[in-house]
């Protein structure tokens, strides 16, 4: 088969032939259909964002939608020819083990991961993938939609999971900071999805910020000036008084006053998640958050029910795709997605289609 391998940091990916991979307990063999390929994949795979790679060579790639095409002897309720949703998130079910989760073929997330990372090595970026099975979800429903566009729940995943543990009611309003980039307008997608009576767009980019007001006459945009008080002042006003929720999403940012001007627009009450990238401590005003009983939490990824429950809302029609837009590579394109996908911006996807 087919994959994209990267040997170093420093050189462009080689397309070549290996073998397939093999089945062993608790796996499944998947066909790749679709595989998102991230905005910042060329920070990942040159090695500048110091993600801890599977040792070299390997196949990168994160998500995928793909078709079963063999399934272990000790895997139930999972059958050759049934279309999934792939996820990427690998951690130990034993109670009491060492953290060591992984992103497959992306990075580890732990000081022991190097032996998940051993076992799970090769990515989505291939005509075929070996997968736990317990990272597959049958599209069900939503299989008549075009794999292209439903590798869009890469994002749609991850921003559910910060939304779900907030947790988010139906009727509330959310602010989305970070809205301009793809994981924050994923979350507006959700939001709306899951009823919001309004979503703020938080973001910089004034004409990204106009295109996600399009999307729904909930959605309202704040580009922010960078003051932090005149921009909290303007996100409360518009929540008349406050949000029940700020989930941030902010990519590589140095500083804390994007995220503290979210978290200043909540209500009484209301909860802050952090999803993002922000590289800087954020430092929290004590009073303030014990006096207004505001709660703070993070997300990682999401819970593994998450993908079936967007399934559903897709197939149901509350969760439109409409607005997301999808350009297609080959295996062979790969050098030319990745940096396509880098200058992509909201709601656009580069995605690779291996076969």
């Amino acid at each position: 088969m087919k994959a994209a391998r990267l040997y170093n940091t420093e050189q462009p990916f080689k397309i070549e032939s290996i073998p397939e991979p093999q089945l062993r307990s608790g796996s499944v063999i998947v066909k790749v259909l679709s595989t998102h390929v991230p905005p910042f994949t060329n920070k990942v795979i040159s090695g500048e964002l110091g993600y801890a790679l599977p040792e070299f060579p390997f196949t990168p790639g994160t998500s995928a939608i793909a078709i079963i095409e063999a399934v272990a002897d000790d895997v139930f309720d999972l059958e050759i020819g049934q279309k999934v949703f792939c996820d990427p998130y690998i951690y130990s079910q034993t109670a009491g083990a060492k953290p060591d989760a992984i992103l497959l073929g992306w990075t580890g997330l732990a000081e022991a991961s190097t032996r998940l990372q051993t076992l799970w090595k090769d990515g989505t970026f291939a005509e075929k993938v070996l997968f736990p099975a317990q990272c597959l979800t049958p599209l069900k429903e939503a299989e008549s939609f075009p794999a292209e566009k439903l590798a869009c729940l890469s994002y749609l995943t991850i921003a559910a999971g910060g939304l779900t543990r907030a947790p988010f009611n139906r009727a509330q309003t959310l602010v989305v900071n970070g809205a301009t980039g793809g994981l924050g307008s994923a979350a507006v997608l959700v939001g709306l999805a899951m009823g919001a009576a309004k979503v703020i767009a938080v973001g910089r980019n004034k004409e990204q910020l106009k295109t996600l007001e399009q999307i729904d006459k909930r959605v309202i945009s704040i580009a922010t000036e960078g003051n932090l008080e005149l921009d909290s002042e303007a996100i409360r006003n518009t929540a008349n008084g406050g949000a029940d929720v700020a989930i941030d999403l902010l990519g590589g940012v140095s500083k804390p006053e994007p995220t503290l001007t979210c978290l200043n627009a909540l209500r009484r009450g209301g909860t802050a998640v952090f999803v993002g990238g922000v590289s800087v401590d954020i430092p929290l005003p004590y009073p303030k958050i014990m006096l207004e009983e505001l709660t703070i939490k993070g997300s990682f990824m999401y819970p593994r029910h998450i993908p079936n429950e967007l399934l559903k809302m897709i197939s149901a029609g509350t969760l439109n795709l409409d607005a997301i837009k999808v350009k297609t590579f080959s295996l062979d394109e790969i050098e030319t997605a990745i940096d396509r996908a880098s200058s992509s911006k909201g709601l656009e996807y580069c995605v690779i289609v291996p076969n």
